[in-house]
């Protein structure tokens, strides 16, 4: 049965870096970084490489193996018009745009296919690509265009003469855009699943699409703060109050009037109703029950209880999209109407600020003792220790949401089966004692405190990372200083950030 191996919304950045759930599988290394997170009223997020800008993601497990298919949803700009424009590489299968015969055409592995009559690639426009490797070493490429339905025959038929572990985004000339959005990567997808996998991905990720002909005329607003015309965070969550404003037109609404908002998994958390769980959604649903709002004489106002705003993609600006089924707006007798049948849809970019705390670093973070590790014939497996020193004026109280993780773009200088070691451990700084913590899983690789835990004003603890091993010294990874970072969560008072810190890899020698 087909699964999903991997998934990327390359729709936000934090830290101006690419946001990466899979650190102990894949490595992500920007070049140029030259990205910027964007919106269109078609597609809705996405992220836009722009003029050399590069992305590349090196999997530990094999990504063009049979059975694996790959998707992914692409618009571009080419600043010299006659000139290709790479979309995506699969090792060495580059999948780009050309000119032939003075005609657009897209190319993959040595074959072309011109714009015809049943497919034009051009510019401006979003489409969706999906690659698939089946089991008897071939290769088909779909592609859609812009209204998504699916071409059930593949575009490009070839054959794939190796498995590859790396995926590269971008890389074009000065001038050019390319913009991405939603790369997926499934495993064991038998042939005959193929075009379902596609059109649930297409219907998955394609939520967000402004299809209302009001939105000049329409609108709703998002609040939560008297202070601010932005959605705020902050450490206690305000009422998050609704608006629909419907201007000069008449409003009829039936008994079963509802509407939702739909938003990305990881900003909005919601209480389920009779119960005191909370639950996030990839499309977040907030019903509505019109019957007893506040209607005014431009627009409905309501209260959502028990929804608040966590944001942990850390996004400065959040695409929500508003649905709304069973009534009917009219301007005048000549004008056409919304029907209880026809919903209305309308998309809204709100701005975010986050008042959950100082935007400075808590820590200074530094290797106590040996910071090199071995790379010679023969080195064994080392233990790196972070001393982790509060140097605010005040003691913090970390909570049991609190932790800690490392990460970087040199992970490279490691062995693969140790880049993102499970031995790690919080300890008491002196005594060496074991701080009690919650195990990483798979939806949160931090190390988080079992309880609430005192760090006293310059007091210390020490992240251990044990069962390290470097590689042999090569051209790929000489002997040097590569930097890292030890990342930090829910510290209260401060935002969620990192600090750098230095592994040396060479000859050992001891620092104290």
């Amino acid at each position: 049965m087909a699964k999903l191996l991997y998934y990327f919304p390359l729709d936000n950045l934090v830290n101006n870096e690419i946001n990466n759930n899979y650190r102990s599988q894949v490595q992500l290394n920007i070049e140029n970084n030259n990205l910027e997170v964007d919106f269109d009223e078609y597609k809705g997020s996405y992220l836009n490489f722009k003029d050399q800008s590069k992305l590349e993601l090196t999997f530990k497990k094999m990504v063009s193996k049979g059975g694996n298919l790959i998707n992914f949803f692409f618009n571009y700009d080419k600043h010299n018009n006659n000139a290709s424009i790479n979309l995506i590489t699969i090792g060495e299968k580059i999948l780009s745009v050309i000119k032939s015969n003075n005609k657009n055409a897209v190319s993959f592995e040595n074959s072309t296919k011109e714009n015809d009559v049943d497919f034009k690639i051009r510019q401006n426009h979003w489409f969706n690509a999906s690659v698939y490797f089946d089991d008897a070493d071939g290769l088909d490429l779909y592609l859609t265009d812009e209204t998504f339905l699916l071409h059930r025959k593949a575009m490009i038929s070839t054959h794939n003469s190796t498995e590859d572990q790396n995926i590269i985004i971008g890389g074009n000339k000065e001038g050019d855009q390319l913009r991405i959005a939603d790369l997926s990567i499934y495993g064991d997808v038998a042939r005959d699943d193929v075009e379902n996998i596609i059109n649930k991905s297409i219907e998955q990720h394609l939520t967000l699409l402004s299809k209302s002909t009001l939105t000049d005329t329409v609108t709703f607003k998002l609040t939560n703060s008297t202070g601010y015309d932005k959605l705020v965070v902050e450490n206690e969550q305000q009422p998050l109050s609704f608006e629909f404003l419907y201007s000069d037109m008449t409003l009829e609404k039936y008994d079963s009037c509802v509407a939702k908002l739909k938003v990305k998994k990881g900003f909005f958390k919601y209480q389920l109703s009779g119960n005191d769980n909370t639950d996030q959604s990839a499309e977040l649903y907030i019903p509505l029950d019109f019957k007893n709002v506040q209607v005014g004489t431009t627009g409905l106002t309501a209260v959502l209880e028990g929804v608040s705003i966590i944001n942990q993609l850390e996004q400065e600006r959040v695409l929500v999209q508003l649905e709304m089924y069973n009534l009917t707006l009219t301007k005048d007798d000549f004008s056409k109407s919304y029907t209880k049948s026809q919903p209305l849809i309308i998309d809204k970019v709100f701005e975010v600020v986050d008042l959950r705390g100082g935007n400075e670093c808590p820590f200074d973070v530094f290797i106590l003792g040996n910071d090199t590790l071995y790379n010679g014939t023969g080195n064994d497996a080392q233990t790196i220790q972070l001393l982790i020193n509060n140097k605010t004026n005040e003691d913090l109280k970390l909570a049991d949401a609190s932790g800690f993780r490392t990460g970087g773009n040199f992970l490279m200088i490691l062995e693969n089966d140790v880049q993102q070691t499970a031995n790690v451990k919080l300890k008491e700084f002196h005594s060496f004692q074991d701080i009690p913590s919650r195990p990483k899983s798979t939806d949160n690789d931090f190390l988080c405190f079992q309880k609430e835990y005192l760090l006293g004003k310059g007091a210390s603890l020490i992240f251990e990372i044990s069962g390290l091993k470097a590689r042999q010294s090569g051209r790929e990874n000489p002997s040097g200083v590569y930097p890292f970072y030890l990342e930090y969560k829910n510290i209260p008072g401060y935002r969620n950030g990192k600090v750098r810190f230095y592994i040396k890899t060479g000859k050992i020698f001891y620092s104290l």
